[in-house]
């Protein structure tokens, strides 16, 4: 994901239960371009000893520009590169990469095989269901393992399946996708995760080797510890939100900004704590918008901590139980229940943009910004 698993939220999520982290996507060409692109990714030697298993994801569309990055990327220091063929939005459409890659089958192939031949650690990928349907999407998986992929993560819906058009995701088509190649790799299966009552329904239907969060993980790295399940009657048993965003920012804290694969430092650091935040910020009333401003505005953890503060006054003055939390931010798009649903939507075939299209332009000094620096949702 862009700009979102920087390292001090990858140690926060091992905290709680996750056994594998992605670095967050890495534009190939600007890595090999833009020093100081290069240098928001760049993993310290002591810092990547502390920080396994990890996956470098990377996207682009060209065989040896992706493989000159990979390789300057050092990659002795991470377990496997992850080819992103999963994101949806409209940059890369505009870039040829992610989702849409998938539609460009004979150049994925190549890109899959050239890397295999160049690099000497293990290639990964991350794909969707391709909008032509279930039959030409496995077609396209069996040619990849042939090409050599060593594990595939796959989600459980089409490109065009995001913002308000997210929908619920498929299990029955991971299913396919593990019974067609589960034999010959490992398949991850991705979407529709908010807790481990979800986890443990997921890999029972799917029969995948794991399960990937994103979404869910960000807003609450905790949901791999079973919180708000079945079993604990919708009841979070797990830290509170602020508990959460208070150890993010120790652990920004320890690992500063601009190191260890962080992406766009304190922007980023800004992005997280929307995420854990979220019912907070938005809830309305003149405490949670004094709290909004002193987050845009905010360039410290000092200043991250204070808006902490101001929450927690809030949060008194409302007679706030931990246990009453529920997710905010993820089921933005989302109703109760929509995940355990079949996907029976009639998506229009149409491209939306999206907030995205400034990510990697900002990270480099150019005109643009993510959601990072307070322009996003609350």
């Amino acid at each position: 994901m862009v700009d979102q698993s920087d390292l001090p939220f990858r140690k926060l999520a091992r905290q709680y239960g996750s056994n594998l982290c992605y670095t967050p996507m890495i534009h190939s060409r600007l890595f090999l371009e833009h020093k100081r692109y290069f240098e928001s990714f760049n993993l310290f030697v002591d810092e990547a000893k502390e920080d396994g298993p990890v996956f470098a994801q990377f996207c682009g569309n060209d065989p040896t520009i992706m493989a000159n990055a990979m390789k300057k990327f050092n990659t002795k220091f991470v377990d496997a590169v992850d080819i992103n063929c999963g994101c949806p939005q409209g940059i890369a459409r505009k870039g040829r990469y992610g989702a849409f890659l998938l539609e460009e089958g004979d150049l994925l192939v190549s890109i899959v095989e050239n890397l295999v031949k160049e690099l000497d650690c293990r290639v990964t990928i991350k794909v969707r269901i391709l909008p032509t349907g279930i039959e030409d999407s496995l077609a396209l998986y069996r040619r990849l393992v042939d090409a050599g992929v060593s594990l595939m993560t796959v989600h459980g819906r089409t490109r065009h399946q995001k913002g308000q058009l997210t929908g619920a995701v498929n299990w029955d088509h991971i299913k396919m996708v593990v019974d067609a190649i589960g034999d010959r790799i490992p398949v991850i299966a991705n979407g529709g995760i908010s807790n481990l009552d979800d986890i443990r329904r997921c890999l029972e239907i799917t029969g995948a080797a794991g399960v990937m969060s994103s979404e869910g993980v960000l807003e609450y790295p905790p949901i791999f510890t079973g919180t708000n399940t079945v079993a604990t009657s919708g009841k979070r048993t797990g830290p509170g939100r602020l508990a959460i965003a208070r150890e993010y920012i120790s652990l920004e804290e320890k690992y500063p900004n601009k190191q260890g694969g962080q992406a766009s430092g304190i922007k980023c650091a800004k992005s997280h704590l929307q995420h854990f935040l979220y019912e907070d910020l938005q809830s309305g009333g003149e405490v949670a918008d004094e709290a909004r401003r002193k987050l845009h505005c905010s360039k410290s953890t000092a200043d991250m901590r204070e808006v902490t503060d101001i929450l927690e006054r809030l949060q008194a003055e409302r007679g706030h139980k931990v246990e009453e939390e529920k997710l905010g931010w993820y089921m933005r798009h989302r109703t109760e229940g929509e995940d355990e649903k079949e996907t029976k939507l009639d998506i229009p075939q149409v491209e939306l943009e999206d907030d995205f299209s400034g990510c990697f332009g900002g990270m480099i000094g150019e005109t643009g910004e993510c959601g990072g620096d307070g322009d996003g949702d609350y």
